[in-house]
């Protein structure tokens, strides 16, 4: 093969390989986009923003419950007008991740919540949509107890507002692929 067989093959390959891109370009709709602004889009933000989130038990429930209703209302306030209710039951696990021999006690550890979501339309008792996602925090455990029990509290909120971020997502990606 000559080198310029090779520079028109090569030439041939980039040029299917843009014109496929550019057909596939059109069908990208962004996941909070605005349908006035995006063709065939649909608002997941605005779906989020119907949504009521009642009270989640325990001091975790607390923290990933005002994460939640902070993404989901733009900032913060509770749903003017809600349509669905967002149900999310909460579950803890803690790792040890080092075992420190001398003490014999764990000296970094890891929690992991475990959120299970439902939404149900407000007025219904059937669900019409359920998930579950995980979000996990690592810290360190020290001979200072009050350094220690901080240290934990402070991981479980890392974990609760990541798992706020991750059930979010989840219900604004199921918002804008469901049928109308």
């Amino acid at each position: 093969m000559s080198s310029a067989e090779l520079s028109r093959r090569s030439f041939l390959r980039a040029l299917s390989v843009t014109g496929a891109a550019a057909l596939l370009g059109g069908c990208f709709a962004p996941l909070y986009g605005d349908p006035q602004v995006v063709t065939g889009g649909r608002n997941a933000q605005a779906a989020l923003r119907d949504l009521e989130i009642p009270e989640i038990p325990g001091r975790n429930g607390v923290v990933l419950r005002n994460e939640l209703i902070y993404l989901t209302q733009g900032g913060g306030g509770r749903a003017a007008s809600p349509t669905h209710t967002l149900r999310v039951s909460l579950r803890i696990d803690t790792v040890p991740l080092v075992l420190n021999t001398a003490a014999g006690r764990p000296s970094a550890q890891a929690v992991t919540l475990v959120g299970d979501y439902t939404i149900t339309p407000i007025g219904e008792r059937q669900p019409i949509h359920r998930g579950s996602t995980f979000a996990s925090a690592s810290f360190d455990r020290t001979s200072q107890r009050l350094a220690s029990d901080r240290a934990v509290i402070e991981a479980q909120e890392r974990a609760a507002k990541s798992l706020a971020d991750s059930i979010v997502t989840q219900v604004a990606g199921w918002y804008a692929t469901r049928s109308r």
